[in-house]
Order: structure tokens, then C-alpha cells, then sequence
């Protein structure tokens, strides 16, 4: 019988003929295996993610998602000054999908300020709808998005174009802010909210961190298969 030593961080070292060695490395090479393919296939992702917004599922998905926020803005008790409700912009307020489904998902931060430029920008009607309420209700409105702040002028112009107005302040992503996390940012500034005598009596958003880090009272995530914010 052949002797070896055990998987470590050495070397094998076999003491048995060349061949029998050989099969041997062979049938214990699980202790350095190259992975298998990963599985699914990120060209079928895409195409599955195409296929479900163009067959209706992603607007049926987004709209019932939506649903509980705007029963929360219809039924919240608003006091002046102090009721804040506060949105995303990206796949919450606007649809990119020209500009998504043309860079194959791909956020690129060059080719999407100058699509945020174009506005070309397209109002989601379930949480357009929400908004509304919001503001009709008498709520404070509140947009925190990770774009940065270069791309403030361009922002207003794109959401004005789309129908939104009446918000009470927008908070972009300092240019320089070497954090690639949203959270701290986005937490950071409803906090801040907060601390100025604000109850967030609802959070939208369509990343996990558009939602993390507490402060508001509820939260509703939106469905985005088609990238991720950390």
C-alpha cells in the first residue's frame, strides 16, 4: 500500500510506484478541486429577468409590493412638520430599464450619468401614486439616493420631467464618499431626520440597503432582480 501524508498545506509526497501516485492525486484531489460551473448560467439570468419584465410579472410584482405603502400613507395620522415619509429614486420613483436592459444590467457610473442627463427617466406608477398620497396627506417628503451629488441639477430636472415635484428635500451621495456601502450614508440621513423631530412613518426602496439600519417605523422593499446597491 502506498503511504502518504495528510491534506495540509504541504506538499504530497507519495512513496509508491509513479503510477499508482498518479491515480492516487487523482482520487484525493478534492482537497484542491476546481469548483464545478457555477450554476445558473448568468446569460439565462439575463434573459429570465427580460422575459419577466416583458411578460407583465416584474409591473405585477412592483404594484403589489407597492400595495401596503399606500395604505400606510392613506391611514397615517400626519402632523405638520414632524411626518416624514422617504423614498429612493433609482427602481423606486424612476424605471432605468431603456438604460438597463441596453448595458445588460451592467451599472456603470459613466454611461448612467449620462443617461440620468437625458432624463430619460420613467415614473413607476405604484409608488408615483404613493407619493401623491404622501403629499396630499400633508406628510413631509424626503428623497435619499445614492447617486452622487454631481448629478444633482440633472436629478431634479429628470424627476420633474417624470411628474414628481413637491418634495421636501433631496439628499444625494457626497461625490467623494469612499464608503461602498449605502447604509451608513442612507441610515446617516434619516437618523438626521430623526434628531431634527421627524417621525419616518415609511421607508420605499428597492435594495436591502435602501432599508437597513433602522429609523423609520416601516419599511417596504420593492422587487429589483436586475442589480445590487450594497
Amino acid at each position: 500500500m502506498p503511504s502518504y501524508e495528510p491534506c495540509s498545506d504541504r506538499i504530497w509526497i507519495f512513496h509508491a510506484a509513479p503510477l499508482k501516485a498518479i491515480c492516487l492525486a487523482v482520487a484525493l484531489a478534492g482537497c484542491a478541486a476546481v469548483p464545478d460551473e457555477p450554476t445558473p448560467n448568468l446569460g439565462i439570468l439575463r434573459q429570465e429577468c427580460v422575459s419577466w419584465y416583458q411578460s407583465g410579472g416584474y409591473a405585477a410584482a412592483f404594484e403589489r409590493a407597492a400595495e401596503p405603502a399606500g395604505r400606510i400613507a392613506r391611514q397615517m395620522t400626519v402632523i405638520p412638520g414632524k411626518t416624514a415619509v422617504v423614498f429612493d429614486i433609482d427602481e423606486t420613483l424612476l424605471s432605468n430599464w431603456a438604460y438597463l436592459s441596453a448595458n445588460h444590467f451592467v451599472l456603470e457610473m459613466t454611461t448612467f450619468k449620462r443617461w440620468v442627463r437625458e432624463a430619460e427617466g420613467v415614473a413607476l406608477a405604484p409608488t408615483q401614486d404613493v407619493f401623491n398620497i404622501a403629499k396630499t396627506r400633508g406628510a413631509d417628503l424626503f428623497l435619499i439616493t445614492g447617486r452622487p451629488e454631481s448629478l444633482r441639477a440633472a436629478t431634479v430636472r429628470e424627476l420633474r420631467q417624470a411628474g414628481y415635484s413637491g418634495w421636501k428635500h433631496l439628499y444625494l451621495k457626497p461625490d467623494a464618499d469612499p464608503v461602498a456601502s449605502n447604509i451608513p450614508y442612507k441610515s446617516g440621513v434619516r437618523k438626521m431626520l430623526e434628531d431634527r423631530g421627524y417621525q419616518i412613518v415609511l421607508n420605499i426602496g428597492d435594495q436591502e440597503s435602501d432599508l437597513a439600519g433602522g429609523h423609520a417605523r416601516n419599511r417596504i422593499k420593492l422587487p429589483n432582480p436586475f442589480y445590487y446597491v450594497p
